[in-house]
């Protein structure tokens, strides 16, 4: 509880001093913002996996790296000779920039076509009708150039460049200067797509910075003129609003001094906070309103309202922060950061809500006011009467939709499309969309077979080929390259039949035909066997976007027949099926946790296993609606719904306690359980009402994110608190009286 005697009862410099310590905080962290870091990785929207990760980083040293720019833009026919020109100089103007490794295109010098001994395409090959035939009918016949560098049409064109292994900064300046270089060669209208995961990597970061800056600031100003239009008191309104700026500036001056990055999902809970930091405020302004409409001074009414709420406010901004702090348990590493940061920004909402916002109404001296809006007065009154009457039906009611939600969330759908996280028209989407229908598909999957020691080579081809197969008749996968993809072309060019694997004299010529003059290529393929030890050989497997889930069972029983070794499979495919997989059981588990934190603290702090279960159940409404409406209305799940458990629950919690808090000061008044719940839905069904509005009013901006995820979780967390709503007015009173609790 909060004394009101060393709070400024008697010194009124004191007051001053605890502004000025919350004011200074503020400046030091407002000047550290220029050191935020904005840092996103396609796989941060994926759970961790560390024996994948110690696969994906073995994959890097052995087979090189896949940190790979793609650049690729249409044209009427690659072999033009204009069209195949301007290949030429985008490649050569790539080649050598800084933070560059390798670049290639088909009309790079060291790029070998079965044409007159493996030679590059020359510019007279497309002079002459019947040798650029010939050139045409090399690259269709390629495996290793068809989908990558252009298609099966010839009607796109594409340059590959590696980046050298760095930090960040250093790769997106990189991505930067491709852009830059690959611009100078297309007039206005004409526009080349790069793509890759360091492209897609920068593109996050950058939305993440518009998230904060724009949206965060349209969804606090939403709050502030709902806040202002509903009690018309602009010092009231500039209170809340300064109480609710104050701890995300905390938040986000503690990440930049810490060295703490913000992803782009991080940079949408950031707003949510602030609109969440209303709330708390809203309700001690209410209850300072009703202690000077009673004839208290200013500084009795402040301190008295701090004291007054000071149980609900701190337990309300413990379970929210808690909720924040579940979302380190989903394994998805974006939310794990994202929601440590909010929770300690939420956690530093206590001492600027309970101590600098009363300090500031003392100082201030708001004159009272008449109540506001009779008509929501004699509403909330209504509707008090009708759970009276209806307590049962209400109770039951309520219970039955909480246990069919639930029941029927397990058949939610779940999808995690990674590459589909940004909306249709934007510049990535249409990149993205562009190379999965006209060049390559843009989910990777690696397939890595370590054979046993001293197993023939032909032995493995044969395993490494019946794989490709089983996985390109998989729906939804384009294409599957090993070393046995490798020697069939290679046969091709040598003219040697399609047994070319029964012949060990012919397999031989092959292989030293490859790891001559396809030397680097086939390093990406096939890491030849050591002493002791057997060889290490990759399969890529391309998929197309929206592949089902399913795909990845097919790929996986393929993996387990080579007799030849063992085979594992990762990639961005796999991790985004498998986090799909652990979606719904990491929402439940973060929703579950907070039920059973709350449950515990409000019969520990009551004494009342009734109480304890009075609360909880209403607060498995908006979880039970949301999870079960998508599964019933057959709407797909995404990563936004890992947050949307756990938070909503959080936020939903505390109008429950606050509502609880006031009817047991209203039975220790002495009023009858009737007469306590209805003036309980009365006085705090204002600030209830109000502070639910201002908070969907917020998260209804966080629609206008070019994030999707960040927009989908807006939408269901505003949701949920609209059902948190119904849940405390109509479901907490039914149940706390027809559970006899109060």
């Amino acid at each position: 509880m909060i004394s009101s005697a060393p709070m400024g009862a008697q010194a009124k410099g004191w007051r001053w001093l605890l502004l000025a310590l919350l004011a200074g905080g503020a400046l030091l962290a407002a000047s550290r913002l220029e050191g935020i870091v904005f840092d996103h990785d396609t796989r941060s929207l994926l759970q961790q996996d560390a024996a994948e990760d110690a696969l994906e980083n073995e994959l890097a040293r052995r087979f090189g790296s896949d940190d790979v720019l793609l650049v690729a833009w249409p044209v009427p026919d690659l072999l033009a000779p204009a069209e195949f020109r301007r290949l030429r100089a985008v490649t050569e103007a790539l080649t050598g920039l800084p933070g560059l490794e390798e670049t290639y295109s088909l009309a790079s010098p060291t790029v070998p076509l079965p044409l007159d001994r493996l030679r590059p395409i020359e510019d007279a090959d497309l002079e002459e009708p019947e040798r650029t035939a010939r050139v045409r009918k090399a690259i269709l016949a390629s495996p290793i150039y068809l989908g990558t560098l252009t298609n099966d049409r010839l009607e796109v064109a594409a340059v590959a460049t590696t980046l050298r292994p760095g930090v960040r900064k250093e790769r997106e300046a990189a991505v930067r200067a491709v852009r830059a270089a690959v611009a100078l060669h297309f007039p206005s209208g004409q526009e080349a797509f790069v793509a890759g995961v360091s492209a897609l990597a920068m593109d996050a970061n950058e939305y993440a910075v518009e998230d904060l800056q724009s949206i965060g600031a349209l969804a606090l100003t939403a709050s502030v003129l709902v806040l202002w239009f509903l009690r018309r008191s602009l010092r009231e309104t500039a209170l809340a609003v300064g109480a609710t700026a104050l701890p995300p500036l905390y938040a986000l001056g503690i990440a930049a001094s810490q060295g703490i990055a913000v992803t782009a999902l991080g940079a949408a809970l950031f707003p949510v906070l602030a609109v969440v930091g209303i709330t708390s405020s809203v309700y001690l302004l209410d209850r300072y309103g009703e202690e000077r409409a009673r004839g208290r001074s200013a500084r009795e009414a402040s301190w008295g309202a701090a004291r007054a709420l000071a149980v609900p406010i701190l337990l309300s901004l413990f379970t929210t922060a808690a909720g924040f702090f579940t979302l380190r348990w989903t394994g998805v590493p974006a939310f794990r950061s994202a929601g440590s940061l909010v929770g300690v920004g939420v956690l530093l909402a206590m001492p600027v809500t309970l101590l600098g916002l009363p300090a500031a109404l003392d100082l201030l001296d708001l004159p009272p006011r008449e109540r506001r809006s009779r008509r929501t007065g004699r509403a909330l009154v209504r509707i008090g009467l009708c759970v009276r009457r209806a307590r049962l039906p209400i109770a039951l009611g309520g219970l039955a939709v909480c246990i069919l939600g639930l029941a029927g969330a397990s058949r939610a759908q779940v999808r995690v499309d990674v590459l589909q996280a940004f909306r249709p028209q934007s510049r990535v989407a249409l990149t993205y969309r562009f190379l999965d229908e006209r060049l390559t598909a843009t989910l990777p999957v690696d397939a890595v077979l370590e054979a046993r020691p001293n197993t023939p080579i032909r032995a493995i081809l044969l395993d490494l080929e019946a794989f490709s197969r089983a996985a390109v008749a998989a729906p939804g996968v384009q294409s599957a390259l090993s070393m046995a993809s490798l020697v069939r072309y290679g046969a091709a060019i040598l003219g040697f039949s399609e047994s070319v694997l029964e012949s060990p004299m012919q397999l031989a010529a092959v292989l030293q035909i490859l790891r001559t003059g396809f030397r680097d290529i086939v390093a990406r393929f096939e890491e030849e066997p050591r002493e002791g030890a057997g060889g290490r050989y990759r399969v890529k497997v391309r998929v197309r976007e929206g592949t089902p889930p399913a795909v990845l069972g097919r790929l996986s029983e393929a993996a387990l027949r080579p007799a030849t070794g063992t085979m594992r499979l990762t990639g961005l495919y796999v991790r985004a099926v498998e986090t799909a997989q652990g979606l719904l059981t990491n929402a439940a588990r973060g929703a579950a946790t907070m039920i059973l934190l709350i449950g515990v603290l409000v019969m520990a702090g009551c004494r009342s296993v009734r109480l304890g279960l009075a609360v909880v159940l209403p607060n498995l409404l908006p979880p039970a609606v949301v999870f079960g409406g998508a599964a019933l209305l057959g709407i797909p799940l995404d990563i936004s719904a890992v947050a949307v458990g756990a938070v909503a629950v959080g936020l939903a919690v505390d109008s429950s306690l606050h509502f609880l808090h006031r009817a047991r000061a209203e039975r220790r008044a002495g009023r009858t359980p009737d007469a306590a719940l209805l003036r309980a839905t009365r006085a705090v069904g204002r600030p209830l009402v109000l502070s639910t509005l201002v908070l969907c009013a917020g998260l209804a901006f966080l629609s206008l994110s070019a994030f999707l995820p960040t927009e989908r979780f807006g939408a269901l967390t505003a949701l949920s608190s609209a059902v948190a709503l119904l849940g405390d007015l109509l479901l907490l009173p039914a149940l706390l009286r027809a559970m006899r609790a109060l």
